[in-house]
C-alpha cells in the first residue's frame, strides 16, 4: 500500500498489477487524456468506467474498504446531472484517489497563498519575494513543458534583476522572439546611433530599421493571411507504435512510440509554414509592379533583414503582401 500510495495514479497501475491486481479507472469530470493514452492503457488491462460520482466508501467491520458506491452522471457544459437510480457498488480491495495534486510547503508556508501554491506575477516572480523567482507545478501542476516555459520567463526575469533592469512588459502572445536588433549587433550591422532630433526620410538612414515588424509579438497570424497556394501538399511524418496487450505487459521495457527517424524528422520539420516570418522566396521582389521591393545589397544582409522597400516607388497596392507565402508583410500608413 505505502508503495502504491507514494506513486502517481500512472505508476499505480503498474505496481498494482506485478501484484495481481485487477486495475480499474472511475473517472468523475471529463477525463484530461488523449484518445492515444485511453487506447494504450486500456490495451494494457485496465478498465475505465465513467462519468460516475463517487457517493460513499463501502467498509468492512475492520475499517478496511470492500466496495465504491458511485451513481451515474452526465455533463452539460460545468453543469453535473446525477441520473436517478443508477446507484451501484464497485467491488474493490484499495481505492486511491487520483484527484491532483500541489506542493509541499512545510516548512516554508509563508511562501503559499491560500491554495497552497505559490503567487506569482506576469515574469514569474514571486509576488512578496521580489529576488524569488519559481516555476512548475509550485504554481499550479501542468505539463513538464508548461515547466520548461516557466523557466525560460523566469530566467530573463533574473537576468533583468540582477542588471537592476526593470523587466519589460510580457507579449500578448507569451513566447520568445526572434529579435533582429541582436541580430544585426551580432553580424556588425548595428545601426549608428540616433541624435533623436526629429527627421524625414528615414527610410535611407542608417539610424533606422525598416521593413521588420514580428507581427507574432502581438496575434498570432491567422492562416487567411497566408499565401497558402505557395505551399505543396506535405503529407505528415507520424510515429510508429508497438501495441502491448495485457497478457504481455509486464516485463515490457521497450517503446510503445517510435521516434522519427532522421530523414523523416527533417521532412516534418519541411512542413512549417514560418507564419509571420520571411524566408526569402523572393515572390515580394518578383511581383511588385513597381519595383519598390528590392534585396539588400550582400554586405547588409542579415537573417531578418533580406529585402527592402523604395517608398519613392511604392503605389500600395498591397500586391507584396497578397503573394507572401506566411503572412510576414502587413500594409499600412505607419503612425
Amino acid at each position: 500500500e505505502k508503495v502504491i500510495l507514494d506513486h502517481t495514479a500512472s505508476d499505480v497501475v503498474g505496481v498494482a498489477a506485478r501484484n495481481g491486481a485487477h486495475v480499474k479507472i472511475v473517472f468523475r469530470d471529463p477525463m484530461p487524456a488523449s484518445e492515444d493514452e485511453v487506447r494504450h492503457v486500456t490495451q494494457e488491462g485496465v478498465h475505465i468506467e465513467g462519468p460516475l460520482n463517487p457517493i460513499e466508501i463501502i467498509q468492512d467491520e475492520n475499517g478496511r474498504a470492500v466496495a465504491l458506491k458511485v451513481v451515474d452522471i452526465s455533463w452539460q457544459g460545468t453543469e453535473m446531472t446525477v441520473i436517478e437510480g443508477t446507484e451501484r457498488e464497485i467491488p474493490c480491495d484499495m481505492i486511491v484517489s487520483a484527484i491532483g495534486q500541489g506542493p509541499d510547503l512545510q516548512g516554508i508556508e509563508q511562501l503559499g497563498d491560500d491554495r497552497g501554491f505559490l503567487p506569482i506575477d506576469q515574469f514569474y516572480r514571486h509576488k512578496e519575494y521580489e529576488n524569488m523567482f519559481v516555476g512548475g507545478d509550485v504554481i499550479r501542476p501542468h505539463l513538464l513543458t508548461t515547466a520548461i516555459g516557466h523557466a525560460g520567463i523566469a530566467v530573463a526575469g533574473i537576468d533583468a534583476y540582477l542588471s537592476d533592469h526593470n523587466p519589460l512588459k510580457r507579449p500578448k502572445v507569451d513566447k520568445f522572439h526572434f529579435d533582429l536588433l541582436d541580430k544585426l549587433k551580432e553580424t556588425n550591422l548595428a545601426p549608428s546611433n540616433y541624435d533623436h532630433q526629429q527627421t524625414t526620410g528615414t527610410d535611407k538612414a542608417d539610424f533606422a530599421i525598416h521593413n521588420y515588424e514580428d507581427r507574432s509579438k502581438v496575434e498570432i497570424v491567422p492562416s487567411k493571411d497566408l499565401f497558402l497556394g505557395h505551399f505543396g501538399y506535405q503529407e505528415r511524418q507520424k510515429r510508429g507504435e508497438h501495441d502491448i496487450d495485457e497478457a504481455h505487459v509486464l516485463g515490457h521495457f521497450d517503446e510503445r512510440i517510435e521516434g522519427l527517424s532522421e530523414e523523416n524528422t527533417v521532412k516534418e520539420a519541411g512542413r512549417c509554414m514560418s507564419c509571420g516570418m520571411c524566408f526569402e522566396c523572393d515572390n515580394c521582389v518578383i511581383y511588385c509592379p513597381q519595383d519598390a521591393v528590392f534585396r539588400v545589397k550582400k554586405d547588409k544582409k542579415t537573417m531578418g533583414r533580406y529585402v527592402d522597400t523604395d517608398y519613392t516607388k511604392c503605389i500600395g497596392c498591397h500586391i507584396c503582401a497578397d503573394v507572401c507565402p506566411t503572412g510576414y508583410i502587413q500594409m499600412g500608413l505607419g503612425e
